[in-house]
């Protein structure tokens, strides 16, 4: 008979968030075993091979923000737990991107003061918007960045401000960027920049698009050498090496609460835990849990809020370097000529894909040993996808690949003939690498009056939800709340097993 296995901590999922729990909690001295349901850990921070292994994509988009050293939340992180390595395998963007708009090519730096100078040169008439925006970023974007030290006690919030953030967070970016700005034309420009966060301006509400700007402008943007994989691979080799245990291949069944442990049954073991840290979505916690009749009513508080956006995604392998075709940056944002401002009715007839911004990211300059690979990604729905059948399903994704590489022909036309190899994902394929909810990559939307804290406090106090779906997206927010987490909950009591207290009465 197999002994089922005693800890402090049991967390679903290794994903960013659960890695960087996990590693916190060990170094605080608790135990911690991290169990996942696929073959390695990462979710959407990992790799797959095609055609033999002769090529490697990314599942998900590779930019990374806050590790401007001394500024940026996760350079700070990574610091705390020592890490010193690991920060080593960050690059920091000479650009965040280029944003082509009615052919124009805006080229964003990664420095906030030339950030506004670019700004100021391609829209003149702008200045006084752009002097208001840059005021926001630095006073309403900052406070709403240092949520994470805030749990920490590390930073107090101005609270002169508050009620303005309060009002930024009831409007939407798009309604904000209205109030200081005369044209449409610089509204479009800066409205796709936060897409890696899941970001809509037509639909985020201001203060959290304000943070989103915070980050990337002044937290410092970065890529990590290699693929997303690596990332991951290195936080899981120091969550092993400092004590904590992975069960791969191991989905999370049920849980039962056990009065003074949560008793959990996954594929592999029976684990009592003293609490549960829960990294997957909300509502498949409910699910693992045996009818408890606080289910229901927690259940309304998740149905306050609206899963947010995967992404459709088009691998490209070409026969020339992509500086040959005229692809320099490492990121290209391509902005219709009509703007990301969409309809639902656009959405629903697949318009869309024509109109919402399109990024094409240069994965050679960030992993030159890969080959020679762009992504094309735009932000999709699940609710586009898993209720088609097998082959309706083919037939739309074939549809949508080649929408988008048409797009992408159009800006650069030197790309026709270079294609050797294409892949594509959906919504659909992102949840088969993370069991999200309709295949999000970014967990829900962050709307106008959207509260996360909500789910801060899940009715047993045994079981903890820490992930993006209870922070926030992207993954400086994946790793920064999983750290914060880690420290905080540390301080709670560790377990004792059955065992030791049968023995002691």
């Amino acid at each position: 008979m197999i002994k089922n296995l005693d800890t402090d901590d049991l967390v679903i999922g290794a994903g960013l968030c659960g890695l960087m729990y996990g590693l916190t909690a060990v170094t605080e001295g608790r135990s911690v075993i991290i169990s996942e349901a696929h073959h390695k850990a990462g979710g959407y921070a990992t790799n797959f091979y095609r055609n033999k292994r002769k090529f490697i994509f990314d599942c998900s988009q590779h930019k990374v923000s806050g590790i401007r050293e001394n500024v940026g939340n996760l350079w700070n992180t990574l610091q705390r737990l020592k890490l010193h390595s690991l920060l080593e395998e960050f690059i920091l963007h000479e650009e965040i991107g280029t944003v082509v708009y009615k052919e124009r090519f805006i080229r964003i730096p990664s420095e906030p003061e030339e950030i506004r100078e670019v700004l100021c040169a391609h829209f003149p008439e702008e200045r006084t918007g752009i002097q208001q925006l840059f005021k926001d970023i630095e006073s309403h974007g900052y406070q709403h960045y240092m949520f994470f030290r805030r749990l920490m006690n590390e930073y107090t919030i101005n609270k002169e401000i508050l009620r303005e953030s309060r009002g930024l967070a009831k409007i939407t970016a798009r309604e904000y960027f209205n109030r200081i700005f005369k044209g449409q034309d610089i509204i479009e420009v800066l409205s796709p920049i936060a897409i890696y966060s899941g970001s809509i301006s037509n639909e985020v509400n201001a203060f959290y698009f304000l943070h989103c700007l915070y980050a990337m402008f002044y937290g410092g943007q970065a890529y990590v050498k290699g693929t997303g994989q690596r990332l991951s691979d290195e936080l899981l080799k120091e969550f092993i090496s400092r004590g904590g245990i992975l069960l791969k291949k191991n989905p999370v069944y049920e849980m039962e609460d056990h009065q003074e442990y949560m008793q959990i049954k996954t594929r592999k073991r029976i684990i009592n835990a003293r609490k549960v840290i829960a990294t997957c979505p909300p509502e498949d916690v409910l699910k693992m849990l045996k009818k408890d009749k606080y289910t229901e009513d927690f259940q309304d508080v998740i149905n306050n809020f609206e899963v947010g956006w995967g992404h459709f995604c088009v691998y490209l392998v070409i026969s020339v370097p992509p500086e040959e075709i005229g692809i320099f940056s490492p990121e290209y944002l391509l902005v219709s000529d009509y703007g990301d401002n969409f309809t639902r009715e656009d959405f629903e007839n697949d318009r869309y894909y024509d109109l919402f911004t399109l990024s094409l990211s240069n994965y050679h300059r960030f992993d030159p040993d890969g080959g020679y690979i762009l992504q094309l990604v735009m932000l999709d729905h699940g609710d586009r996808w898993f209720h088609l059948t097998e082959e309706e399903y083919l037939v739309r994704k074939q549809k949508i690949q080649e929408k988008l590489i048409q797009r992408a022909f159009k800006t650069f036309p030197d790309l026709k003939g270079k294609l050797i190899y294409i892949e594509s994902s959906t919504p659909k394929t992102n949840y088969k690498f993370t069991l999200a909810t309709k295949g999000s990559a970014f967990a829900y939307k962050m709307l106008p009056k959207t509260n996360l804290s909500l789910l801060s406090s899940f009715p047993n106090d045994k079981i903890n939800l820490v992930s993006t779906w209870s922070g926030g997206p992207g993954y400086e927010t994946a790793m920064c709340f999983g750290f914060t987490q880690g420290k905080l909950l540390s301080k709670t009591q560790k377990y004792e097993s059955i065992e030791e207290k049968n023995t002691e009465s």
